[in-house]
């Protein structure tokens, strides 16, 4: 019993130095000092240290601190891949999709893409829906491409939950709902996505899924322009058109709101 107790004791410590090895190294790295990075990541990797893995990998495809190799860095992203880094395997499906140092393989990529994104890696999410949506390398499926918008959208990402909501507003893979469109839009809008802000004033313009509202349709294409998008400035000058100078005035105080309150870039 004392030479186990001793043993997990070993284990333990052993663990926290490694750990402490690690942020003292990534400081390095974090600072530019890429050759006490270099080496502490080395050090570390031949450890198993799945971070050290990765971040070798990322020093070897930026060159940093080394001369820049894909093939090494694909070597070291694949070690921390199969240690189950997400960030590696979505890595390594990128190598794969693209083709870099590898021959372009879509479905290897898939298969590298899935399991990070089964680690709710929202990126591999994302990507997997594109992929499936568009029929790239794989027989186009709209429905599960909405699986995959549907898992990043409630993770919270914005760019997800504007899909989401476009594919219910055009019935695409799902059957028509304003509402639910209405409801996705929203959530993307307030995270700061323009597009979803521009579809929110269109949906206010045409009175889709909501009662016409020139007033809310402006503030909320006026929100989207702020972002410098082109096409909600297009879209809010032709509401300007449409009001006179007391709607304007209510119009300009409501968008002066939602600027204050939406503009803050989420992922």
């Amino acid at each position: 019993m004392f030479r186990l107790f001793q043993i997990s004791v070993f284990i333990f410590f052993s663990s926290v130095l490694c750990a402490a090895d690690f942020e003292k190294t990534y400081e390095a790295y974090q600072k530019g000092d890429y050759e006490t990075a270099l080496n502490g990541f080395f050090e570390l990797a031949s450890e198993n240290h799945m971070k050290a893995q990765f971040y070798l990998g990322a020093m070897y495809r930026e060159g940093k601190g080394v001369k820049q190799d894909y093939s090494k860095s694909l070597e070291w992203y694949q070690k921390a891949a199969g240690h189950g880094e997400p960030k590696a395997q979505h890595n390594v499906a990128l190598f794969y999709h693209n083709g870099i140092s590898v021959s372009k393989d879509i479905e290897t990529a898939i298969d590298w893409y899935t399991k990070a994104a089964n680690q709710n890696y929202v990126p591999s999410q994302i990507t997997i829906a594109k992929l499936y949506y568009s029929g790239e390398g794989v027989k186009k499926n709209i429905a599960e491409a909405i699986i995959w918008w549907q898992k990043a959208a409630n993770l919270g990402s914005k760019g997800a939950q504007h899909n989401l909501g476009l594919m219910y507003f055009l019935g695409e893979g799902v059957e028509q709902d304003f509402s639910k469109a209405m409801e996705w839009y929203l959530r993307a809008a307030k995270q700061g996505s323009k597009e979803a802000q521009n579809s929110l004033g269109f949906m206010y313009f045409e009175g889709k899924g909501v009662s016409k509202d020139l007033i809310e349709a402006y503030a909320w294409f006026r929100l989207a322009a702020s972002s410098d998008y082109d096409q909600a400035k297009l879209n809010s000058s032709i509401v300007e058109a449409n009001l006179n100078s007391e709607e304007m005035q209510r119009a300009n105080k409501r968008a002066e709101q939602y600027i204050s309150l939406y503009t803050s870039e989420k992922k």
